[in-house]
């Protein structure tokens, strides 16, 4: 005869969940099991050092949200997803061809490749030493002229066929002028000059 109880019942007297003639009987046998009742003073610790560190319960944050959001998904009707299609078992000799033949054609590929190279086939070209060339200056109305000199250390587009710029244009609206510093993210404010 088996005296050893189901291991449902077991669980309900460590959670303390067995009552009146059951936990009697349960108790009589559990007396020559040492082991459970270490097991169920271990768990009564626990509950008991949790039950101390986290609240019983805790309001969520935004609950109104999270009630409507779950009120909604259970309105909404459920539709069934489509069957998919069993897997067919890869047969064998597919599992190892396949990648057989591709190495196999990358193999092929990178040899015809070598095989069709022609050497490279270098030119010279003579240029003079020093080339003068003068730009051409490309305007977009045809009535204007550009003409283009270059001196020691500028070089002047002189435009002709366009109006003179006024004396008394005020380009501060259409020019940058750096009046502000501007601080580096990598520097400090005693970097700057004052």
């Amino acid at each position: 005869m088996n005296t050893n109880p189901d291991e449902a019942k077991l669980a309900l007297w460590l959670e303390d969940e067995l009552h009146g003639d059951e936990l009697k009987s349960f108790e009589q046998w559990v007396l020559t099991q040492p082991e459970h009742i270490a097991a169920r003073e271990g768990i009564r610790h626990w509950k008991q050092m949790i039950s101390t560190t986290l609240p019983e319960s805790e309001e969520p944050p935004y609950p109104d949200f999270f009630n409507s959001r779950i009120i909604q998904a259970i309105s909404q009707p459920v539709t069934a997803a489509p069957a998919m299609p069993a897997a067919k078992a890869t047969p064998f000799w597919k599992s190892w061809l396949m990648p057989a033949s591709a190495f196999a054609g990358m193999v092929l590929a990178f040899w015809v490749g070598t095989q069709t190279s022609q050497p490279e086939v270098r030119q010279t070209v003579s240029v003079p030493s020093k080339t003068e060339f003068q730009p051409i200056v490309y305007t977009p109305d045809g009535e204007v002229n550009a003409v283009w000199t270059s001196g020691a250390d500028a070089s002047v587009i002189v435009l002709e066929g366009v109006n003179p710029i006024p004396d008394a244009t005020d380009f501060t609206e259409t020019v940058y002028m750096d009046t502000d510093h501007e601080i580096d993210s990598t520097a400090g404010r005693d970097s700057l000059p004052h």
